[in-house]
């Protein structure tokens, strides 16, 4: 049998997977209507490109204590026989292909990982790793009472002031700048498809390093992973940390502090790795945390203020203003094919 893709994602220090082909959209985590009349593991209502959706937070489903909301919480649109309903999960890892023939169907997977078995499809191990693969279709159910609350005429909506109780219930440890974050999420989820097509926005990864706040081109992004074992690797200038094993495949980790001149006072650890591919070349740079995806219209670009360093703004494409933050965008292919950073395909 031909291998299948699935979608790799974690909730606290597991792994599971959906089907790919079920996979409507990924995106961190918006504000959500709360409903009087939902089931227990459904947070609220999201209006998605016009359309209602419930969204479902995976710890209530799977039966377990709800862990509070974050903002770095990804949702995955699910669909079920045209049925679409949000899953709220930690971190959405990347989409790789399992073979069926590796896919344990016995179901001893662990007492630790007690999960219905109506929503286990299997366990697959990748990597001396477990990843457990979810039933979508009973995962997400869809009798009337689920499909009701995509029709919510006749719900009670706090309509007054609907985040409210989503915060109070769900996020206690929102500020205020959270909430605004969350809420502007949820307001671009509101644009119809149709209307997105006619504007050609510019989706960006924001990230920390150092403590302030940059950018890098989501094209240019393959996967968010966590810096797991470091090999270091001799005669490398400093800006190479190492490689590391990611599914059986080296990746090169780089700090890119030093090419850009960054200071090195305030330095955190860097626990995060945004894997990039440029022209063929594949690297993992490592951030002390990748904070949220943004788009924006190209008019919005601004140039890089003259007074910044030089060594540090020939390598930056512009500032994006966002709230009250400002992103600067890091130009990673020409800090990558000029020079500044050189990384070898076979390090």
């Amino acid at each position: 049998m031909a291998a299948k893709p699935y979608l790799i994602f974690s909730l606290h220090d597991t792994r599971y997977a959906i089907a790919a082909e079920q996979i409507v959209e990924i995106f961190l985590l918006p504000e959500l209507i709360p409903i009087a009349e939902s089931p227990p593991d459904i947070l609220g209502l999201l209006d998605f490109h016009s359309l209602y959706i419930p969204v479902m937070h995976l710890d209530l489903r799977l039966g377990r204590q709800l862990d509070w909301c974050h903002l770095t919480d990804s949702v995955i649109v699910v669909d079920s026989s045209g049925f679409q309903v949000g899953v709220i999960v930690h971190q959405v890892e990347t989409v790789i292909n399992i073979d069926d023939r590796y896919i344990q169907r016995n179901l001893d997977y662990g007492r630790e990982h007690k999960i219905d078995r109506a929503f286990l499809q299997g366990i697959v191990n990748l990597d001396d790793e477990m990843i457990i693969l979810l039933d979508a279709d009973n995962l997400i159910r869809h009798p009337q009472a689920m499909e009701n609350l995509a029709h919510h005429d006749d719900l009670t909506l706090d309509t007054e002031n609907p985040s409210r109780d989503f915060y109070e219930s769900y996020f206690p440890a929102a500020t205020d700048k959270t909430k605004e974050l969350l809420y502007d999420r949820s307001a671009n989820l509101k644009v119809a498809s149709q209307s997105r097509a006619s504007v050609d926005f510019v989706s960006i990864a924001v990230v920390k390093l150092n403590g302030d706040y940059f950018a890098i081109d989501l094209d240019l992004v393959r996967e968010f992973t966590t810096v797991g074992r470091i090999a270091t690797v001799p005669c490398c200038p400093n800006y190479v940390i190492g490689n590391m094993n990611l599914r059986g495949e080296i990746l090169t980790l780089i700090d890119v502090c030093q090419p850009l001149n960054l200071t090195t006072k305030n330095r955190r650890p860097k626990t995060k790795a945004i894997v990039a591919e440029i022209d063929g070349i594949i690297a993992g740079i490592v951030v002390e945390e990748v904070v949220d995806i943004i788009e924006f219209r190209p008019e919005e670009l601004k140039p890089v203020p003259v007074a910044t360093d030089i060594n540090t703004s020939q390598y930056l494409k512009g500032i994006v203003d966002f709230f009250d933050m400002s992103f600067n965008i890091i130009d990673l292919p020409k800090l990558i094919t000029q020079g500044a950073v050189t990384v070898e395909l076979a390090a």
